[in-house]
């Protein structure tokens, strides 16, 4: 739980954010029910990563943030007009008011360079991964601003380092690496670098209808082997194998036993 005493200091350090704290033993909003109130889908993932350490529809904390993102006094009469309880009671608003409060994080970490830890590695807590679009979101928690803890992280590099930490103790390093590897292009209008991927052979491609539905063409697989890379090889190994003529080997039969693929001895 966040004290009063480290809200007011992220709040010094990065202007109007979303409060880091959550009620205790809130589960967060699903994808599935993120997508129903209006959230992209492809981004819908990430939204409930940050909703399980925040809140749902209904929350209210002890400091008065609101809803499945914890908008914070302040903050909330920055994206929502209306009353809290009507917030509280139209998950839609809650979802486009997030999603316009990502847009406008990234805007402000694109304004202060902070974009620049894109594919630079990052440890903390004995986990390591590559720094993202979605990490970075994900550490503006800590606040974007110029003399934020990401910031502070941007220009030192140390993950241990007093500034780069919250008043409990938190690394905003944590949070670069539990954010990484999430689809946000929907809040950056970039394309994801989750799904920029290539696509180099059919391990690679969707399998949701099937690897025949979805099968690169032969330029593009990770090994092409044509019929005549396979039987003259096996023909070798089977003469050599039929060098002793007390175990001459039918051809006929060994290329019969081959395409089979049978696991016993070849016939004799």
């Amino acid at each position: 739980m966040r004290t009063r005493a480290a809200l007011r200091q992220i709040l010094f350090d990065a202007g109007l954010i979303l409060s880091l704290s959550a009620a205790t033993a809130l589960a967060g909003q699903s994808a599935a029910s993120l997508i129903d109130a209006g959230m992209p889908a492809n981004c819908a993932n990430f939204a409930a990563k940050v909703s399980g350490s925040e809140g749902n529809f209904g929350t209210t904390n002890q400091y008065g943030c609101l809803g499945a993102f914890q908008f914070c006094p302040g903050t909330f009469g920055r994206y929502y007009s209306g009353s809290a309880q009507s917030f509280l009671d139209d998950p839609s608003a809650q979802t486009a008011a997030w999603t316009k409060y990502e847009q406008d994080s990234w805007a402000q970490a694109q304004n202060n360079g902070l974009d620049s830890l894109v594919g630079q590695q990052v440890c903390s807590g004995g986990q390591c991964a590559t720094i993202d679009q979605s990490a970075i979101l994900m550490a503006c928690q800590f606040g974007c601003g110029a003399k934020g803890k990401l910031a502070n992280y941007a220009a030192g590099g140390d993950c241990n380092a007093r500034n780069v930490k919250d008043g409990n103790g938190v690394s905003v390093c944590s949070y670069l690496v539990r954010g990484s590897g999430y689809d946000v292009s929907c809040f950056t209008g970039q394309q994801s670098t989750v799904c920029a991927q290539p696509q180099i052979g059919p391990g690679d491609f969707p399998t949701a209808t099937g690897i025949a539905a979805n099968a690169p063409p032969p330029d593009s697989a990770s090994i092409i082997v044509a019929p005549t890379d396979v039987w003259p090889r096996a023909e070798r190994n089977f003469r050599q194998f039929d060098s002793d003529s007390s175990r001459r080997m039918n051809l006929e039969n060994a290329a019969s036993w081959f395409s089979t693929g049978a696991q016993r001895s070849p016939p004799r």
